[in-house]
């Protein structure tokens, strides 16, 4: 009946998002303010009104529109031959687009040491950024990160391939809009509206528990690289994943934002009761780890003092995708056991 009403389809969607958001208010009661943020945004989004980048969300059809930060880019027709160039936007790229229409990826999404999608991608074309090897795969679109060279995105564009450069931010909110804005570039909506809910739903049955839990723990994310000691502080991945997880990031509330380093003293001063090493095992990690548990200048940190110093999948604690839930779901498990006796799901579902 709704649909015989001679509304535009902008208004429609607008009304089904409204309802739909209801019924999760509705559902969600007085949960925490983590989740009914998420699902107000999820919510909205459903028609893809409100999500950043998309210039007509009532365009499905081509050519389309949308807002990189690289600027409005067009695309013509449905990308059948994509690539990326980043870890983070492959992982993003294969939950939402046969495997099959992802014709190359950079060597990291190869190494199963960064990437979580590793063993999906063995047999395909490997490019660098040299926008001559990426010409070669005749790409249909890149999409990729804010990283990627300027002049090889102008180069691309020059060649006539549609360049979209997303951001890549890491709050509950962006990764849904990551989500459903490559879905958009695509021509996957559907998918994306249905793998947004499926990521949107583990975030939720996380944080349903995690927020609730008090008192929280002190949890700093260390490593070491080149003899220099890193932590992750506010604004930085592994710091999501410690607050998804229902911890307090220690580097965080000594003052400390994005990835920076720091000293043993100023790991004696963080005084975390938790430490993760988001390392890996061939760089060092266990090493890492016994270094600081023998080290008789932090015997009175709580992490050293108690053992409490654990290395941790470093994919899922630093991917700049939704795989970082994975990550937080990890450490959730450690940090309350009770509440998490069985572990999470091993993967995510791919597009068909």
């Amino acid at each position: 009946m709704l649909a015989s009403l001679p509304w535009s389809s902008r208004w429609l969607g607008w009304l089904v998002a409204l309802i739909a958001g209801l019924a999760l208010a509705a559902c969600s009661g007085d949960g925490p303010p983590q989740a009914q943020q998420a699902q107000s945004s999820l919510a909205d989004a459903r028609t893809f009104e409100g999500v950043r980048g998309i210039v007509d969300p009532d365009n499905r059809g081509w050519p389309r529109e949308v807002e990189g930060l690289n600027g409005v880019v067009s695309i013509p027709t449905k990308p059948l031959r994509i690539i990326t160039a980043s870890v983070g936007h492959d992982e993003m790229a294969l939950a939402l687009v046969p495997n099959e229409r992802l014709v190359a990826v950079g060597s990291s999404t190869k190494n199963a040491t960064y990437s979580n999608v590793a063993a999906l991608v063995q047999e395909k074309a490997e490019i660098s950024r040299d926008p001559e090897v990426i010409i070669a795969q005749s790409p249909d679109v890149v999409v990729t990160s804010p990283f990627f060279p300027v002049e090889a995105v102008d180069a691309l564009q020059r060649a006539g391939i549609p360049v979209v450069q997303t951001e890549l931010i890491q709050s509950p909110e962006a990764r849904i809009n990551n989500i459903l804005l490559m879905g958009y570039i695509f021509g996957e909506e559907e998918r994306a509206l249905e793998f947004a809910d499926e990521v949107q739903a583990r975030y939720q049955s996380l944080i349903a528990v995690t927020s609730e839990k008090a008192p929280q723990p002190s949890v700093l994310a260390l490593t070491r690289y080149s003899d220099s000691l890193w932590v992750a502080g506010g604004n930085s991945t592994e710091g999501g994943v410690i607050l998804a997880a229902g911890g307090v990031n220690a580097a965080e509330t000594a003052g400390v934002s994005g990835i920076q380093t720091t000293s043993l003293e100023g790991v004696i001063a963080m005084a975390p009761e938790i430490i993760i090493i988001a390392q890996p095992l061939e760089f060092g990690a266990e090493e890492f780890r016994q270094s600081l548990l023998d080290n008789e200048a932090l015997a009175e940190v709580p992490a050293v003092q108690n053992g409490a110093v654990h290395i941790v999948v470093s994919k899922h604690f630093t991917t700049l995708s939704y795989w970082n839930i994975r990550g937080a779901e990890d450490l959730a498990r450690l940090l309350w056991p009770d509440d998490f006796p069985d572990p999470p799901a091993e993967s995510f579902t791919l597009a068909e």
